[in-house]
């Protein structure tokens, strides 16, 4: 029902009889007001709830036309169990965007390849084994898997965001596919096309005849939905290609870690001399003017004629950077490698670990300290002094006004707004990699994976930091990133699962308003609890225990608790 997250029992008169059927969106009568709702299952009268009379149902008021596919209500169900949430929020993001559907005929297409293309070779074996994990450098393109599988009949494929689905949508019908993109070629998809194409919701999408589902860049957190239940289309993906008995192939150049367990025997790397573009690591603390972004490498870049140069600067959340005045190393944790921040006191303090490090530099000793300051519009202004190339400042609110630059400057919405670059270079990428998150190197690694895309094989991606040694750091500048990338992520694993962390237990995040606070979580058994902010971390080894605990809670606090189950931020 709108509004409400239960099942009633509903007649369906005679004259909407032949029209009813499962997953169909009507309207009824509940509570002397007309609300809209969706039928989830037919039995007849002698099998419905035991106890009441015929004369007592109140019969449906009329059926406003389609919302979920029949064939994916158990789908439905699964998504609000697996993540503790509404099952009537599941029911909207699967739902049609219209009730009414229109007449449209199915259309096909043909495209052939080149049998000796590397991802062409991995996507093949993929579909041999049902279903793989393909780790795919960021300068070469994962829909060639798409035209692969398309060979054997249509595709579905789930995209981070809606832009990525419409240029990969405009490639597959240059090759000779067609295509339908969701939600606003629903009754294409419907009907019948080579390849539908969408973001995050296009899991639940039609796919007549379905072959195969695609997730594209597995990793990236915009395929995780924000609302309660936070489903993960990548794993609802798993499941309804389980269901349909189809093969699904997931891509990614940095899979997360999650993917990399549960596909642990079913990965495949592709190798390619030219899959990652040039990649420096450029050390601010030679940088002659104590403070300053202004690097050599920096510098070359914004100045370079004809060219077109991003420069990426985060100063989002609490963390700040603490330098050193003498040996100008950033301030981090010997534990966790988190971001010291000084209290009133000028002690050293890690907010992750919640422990004092003094008020000496954990470096060398020193006790003289500086905060580097200025974000994107100084370091703008600082840039524009320095290049004579047109130098714009790009915010996810720009207008179409910023293509008539050549460098382009702005927090991480740059790399979303400029479709193509010859150069990204990272201003100063501690304020991201020191963040007290135990997810903050994934976070960078995914970003950087993104700007490796838009440099492109013959681009260079400039990453500047104080912390060179950074593991990430390392690899990402090694001759060899894939390898080295790999290395990290399995040093990763290995600290996690001896640390009992995801992808090895179950994490929740619950968050409790007014007139309800954090303080009146009881304890639970089996469950440990960490606060995050404003927010409480429940961990788990098993996931029924991590249900259970979750259950316990909602029982107290009910509409007053929200959860978040399996974050990526933590």
């Amino acid at each position: 029902m709108s509004g409400i997250d239960k099942v009633f029992d509903y007649l369906i008169p005679p004259a909407l009889v032949d029209r009813a059927a499962r997953g169909q969106r009507v309207r009824v009568n509940l509570n002397n007001r007309r609300v809209g709702g969706w039928i989830t299952d037919i039995k007849p009268f002698s099998q419905s709830t035991e106890g009441i009379a015929l004369d007592r149902l109140s019969p449906l008021v009329s059926i406003s036309g389609i919302g979920v596919q029949e064939h994916l209500l158990p789908l439905v169900s699964w998504v609000a169990r697996r993540w503790m949430g509404s099952h009537r929020a599941v029911l909207q993001s699967a739902s049609s965007p219209r009730v009414k559907a229109r007449v449209v005929h199915p259309r096909h297409g043909a495209v052939s390849h080149d049998a000796s293309d590397v991802v062409v070779a991995a996507t093949k074996q993929a579909r041999t084994l049902g279903g793989a994990l393909l780790v795919i450098p960021p300068a070469m393109s994962a829909l060639t898997v798409v035209t692969t599988l398309a060979e054997s009949g249509p595709v579905l494929v789930v995209c981070p965001t809606q832009r990525m689905a419409h240029v990969g949508a405009a490639f597959l019908r240059r090759k000779g596919l067609t295509t339908a993109e969701v939600p606003d070629e629903w009754d294409n998809a419907h009907a019948g096309v080579d390849v539908v194409i969408g973001a995050r919701s296009a899991v639940f999408a039609p796919c007549a005849k379905l072959s195969a589902i695609v997730v594209i860049d597995e990793h990236d957190e915009s395929l995780h939905e924000e609302r309660a239940p936070t489903w993960n289309a990548a794993e609802v993906a798993t499941e309804r290609a389980r269901l349909a008995g189809v093969p699904i192939v997931l891509t990614s150049a940095v899979p997360s870690l999650a993917a990399l367990v549960s596909w642990v025997d079913k990965t495949i790397y592709v190798d390619s001399a030219h899959g990652w573009p040039k990649i420096e690591i450029v050390d601010l603390a030679s940088v002659p003017v104590a403070g300053s972004l202004l690097s050599t490498e920096l510098l070359t870049s914004i100045s370079a004629p004809g060219t077109t140069t991003a420069c990426v600067l985060n100063t989002k959340g609490k963390a700040r950077l603490i330098v050193c005045k003498s040996c100008r190393k950033t301030q981090n944790c010997p534990t966790c490698l988190s971001l010291l921040t000084q209290l009133d006191d000028a002690t050293l303090f890690c907010s992750r670990c919640e422990t004092q490090h003094g008020g000496v530099c954990v470096s060398c000793g020193r006790s003289a300290f500086l905060v580097p300051r200025g974000g994107v519009t100084q370091l703008t202004s600082q840039v524009q002094a320095s290049s004579a190339n047109p130098v714009i400042e790009v915010t996810s609110d720009s207008d179409e006004s910023w293509t008539k630059g050549n460098v382009f400057i702005g927090t991480e919405a740059v790399l979303y707004r400029v479709p193509q670059a010859d150069c990204v270079v990272f201003a100063d990428i501690d304020r991201d990699l020191g963040a007290p998150r135990m997810s903050a190197p994934i976070e960078v690694a995914a970003v950087v994976v993104r700007a490796a895309r838009m440099v492109g094989s013959t681009g260079k991606v400039v990453i500047q930091t104080r912390v060179v040694d950074h593991p990430l750091l390392v690899a990402l500048g090694s001759n060899n990133v894939a390898s080295a990338l790999q290395a990290w992520r399995d040093s990763v694993l290995a600290q996690r699962r001896a640390l009992g962390l995801p992808p090895y237990s179950y994490v929740a995040r619950i968050t409790v308003t007014s007139p309800h606070t954090s303080e009146e979580i009881p304890e639970l058994q089996s469950v440990l609890v960490a606060r995050d902010e404003d927010a409480l971390l429940l961990r788990a080894v098993h996931r029924e225990d991590l249900e259970a605990a979750i259950t316990q809670l909602r029982a107290t606090f009910g509409v007053h608790m929200r959860v978040h189950v399996d974050p990526l931020r933590y």
